[in-house]
């Protein structure tokens, strides 16, 4: 019994230390697994990183393509409401001028003085009003000349300005997203030569060849910021048609009395005037003309009915000094303004320059006078988008980020040695990440459909179009923003080739 227990005893020693074996191979399995995928974690994480990398890059140069357009809008629809005043200017000057005109002495006062039994009644009165007038005469002569040349110095600044930004945003997007690229990783820059390499030439082409500038003065062809600065909605009363009454209480422009002296006994003789007037954008675009004029209608009882010139007057700025374009030699379309606009405000007339008012063709022969602003009057260069219809999507910015491959691992012991070390799979030494983006233009309507993009922007409601019409992009609406884009695939292609091609970087 004692033997048997004694060799138990040693079978179950010498069987002891057995499963140690297979505990430690699975261990350095084990171990060898845990070191392959904390490797390959941290190339996922540096991967993934760099792609967060690139996105932020391309985002911030769609952002300053999108601010481009945004600022362009802006200062396109600072320089329409500049136009509008200048339109204004050129307004009161032919208005005031043919006001003072009016009630200066002229050939109608012979006439009347003529007819009249007693014509101090149209003299008094008319006296009192070339007094009221020789003041705001004086002062807008003085006040006029200066606000038209610095609106025209305000347009200039801003329509350089719109150059001088575009070709400042352009410019600064290589700079702007390397910087972008090393403020979020620091080991990390665009890809060196990215910006001037062939892979980068056409979507540069294609961003600055979306927008142009338009010098719209001396063209006859359509214009958009003609077409916005001379719209209905645009432009006030004042500017488009000045019809009203001279005949005024009390008897300003005005006479009833008798014409015995003429017709002898039982006679009437009446005087009334009416004021016709309007603004045009001249149809070459170089400025804006005006023609103010008052006409008046005399009635004898034994003569009849005949007519005269009242007062007259213009204005212009730009470098207009005819209303013709090939003076002495007057064409209907002289008459014509940019917009639809002819006669300058008189409407008694379906055609351009047939049948007007004496008074209006006379100034017409005459001129403008010396303009308001020989320099800048005229409508100024502007940037607009380069198609009739674009799509909403401006050409996209596709940038490549590139981070050094012994920057990719922070544990470098880890890394192994010999047949145990790890090759990070990178191409030249570098890993590269492509992200691509583009400024977009979007202006939501009301519409059921429109609600629904409404909930995506912020604050949409409180620029939404009210007529639910579609706005195609433009530079004249402040609705651009910026997104991120698909890449596509040529760009892929040619990144990969480039990357498999390229020599091995330089250890930063």
């Amino acid at each position: 019994m004692k033997s048997s227990a004694r060799k138990g005893r040693a079978r179950v020693a010498g069987a002891s230390g057995q499963a140690l074996v297979p505990a430690l191979i699975f261990l350095l399995v084990g171990c060898i697994g845990l070191y392959v995928a904390f490797n390959s974690f941290q190339m996922t994480s540096a991967k993934i990183k760099l792609q967060n990398t690139a996105d932020a890059a391309a985002y911030s140069a769609a952002l300053m393509q999108a601010r481009d357009y945004n600022f362009s809008a802006y200062t396109n629809r600072a320089m329409v409401a500049n136009q509008v005043t200048a339109a204004q200017v050129v307004s009161l000057k032919s208005w005031i001028d043919e006001l003072d005109n009016t009630y200066s002495l002229s050939e109608l006062d012979d006439t009347i003085n003529s007819i009249a039994d007693h014509p101090a009644l149209w003299s008094t009165p008319k006296q009192i009003g070339k007094a009221d007038t020789a003041p705001v005469r004086a002062t807008l002569d003085a006040l006029l000349p200066v606000v038209a040349k610095n609106i025209g110095v305000l347009n200039r600044a801003l329509s350089d300005a719109q150059t001088n930004f575009h070709l400042a945003m352009f410019t600064a997007v290589p700079d702007t997203a390397n910087a972008i690229a090393q403020l979020n990783q620091s080991d990390t820059r665009v890809t060196d030569g990215y910006f001037t390499s062939t892979r980068n030439a056409a979507q540069l082409a294609a961003w600055k060849s979306y927008t142009a500038i338009v010098k719209p003065a001396g063209t006859l062809e359509q214009d958009d910021f003609a077409d916005v600065a001379t719209d209905r909605n645009t432009l006030d009363g004042f500017v488009v048609r000045r019809h009203s009454s001279r005949s005024v209480a009390p008897n300003f422009q005005q006479l009833s009395d008798t014409a015995n002296r003429v017709c002898r006994t039982s006679s009437s003789f009446t005087v009334s005037v009416m004021h016709d007037g309007g603004t045009q954008l001249r149809n070459d675009k170089s400025g804006w003309q005006a023609i103010d004029a008052s006409t008046a209608a005399l009635w004898v009882s034994c003569l009849g009915s005949f007519g005269g010139t009242a007062g007259m007057g213009g204005g212009a700025n730009g470098n207009i000094t005819n209303y013709m374009t090939h003076p002495p030699f007057a064409a209907w379309q002289d008459w014509q303004g940019y917009g639809g606009y002819f006669n300058f405000g008189y409407t008694d007339s379906p055609t351009p320059g047939w049948q007007v008012p004496e008074a209006m063709a006379q100034q017409f022969s005459v001129g403008p006078g010396p303009s308001l602003d020989p320099v800048n009057g005229g409508l100024l260069p502007y940037q607009e988008v380069n198609y009739t219809q674009p799509l909403t999507q401006a050409p996209r910015i596709t940038i490549e980020v590139t981070r050094n491959s012994n920057t990719l691992v922070k544990t470098v012991n880890l890394q192994g040695g010999g047949r145990m070390q790890l090759d990070d799979g990178t191409a030249a030494n570098a890993m590269r990440a492509l992200s691509s983006a583009s400024a977009y233009f979007v202006r939501p309507d009301e519409t059921s459909s429109g609600s629904a993009l409404l909930g995506g922007l912020l604050n949409a409601d409180q620029w939404a179009r009210a007529d639910h019409k579609t706005e195609y992009p433009s530079l004249f609406s402040p609705y651009w923003q910026a997104r991120l884009a698909p890449v596509s695939d040529s760009e892929r292609a040619a990144a990969q080739a480039s990357q498999i091609s390229a020599p091995t970087q330089v250890q930063k």
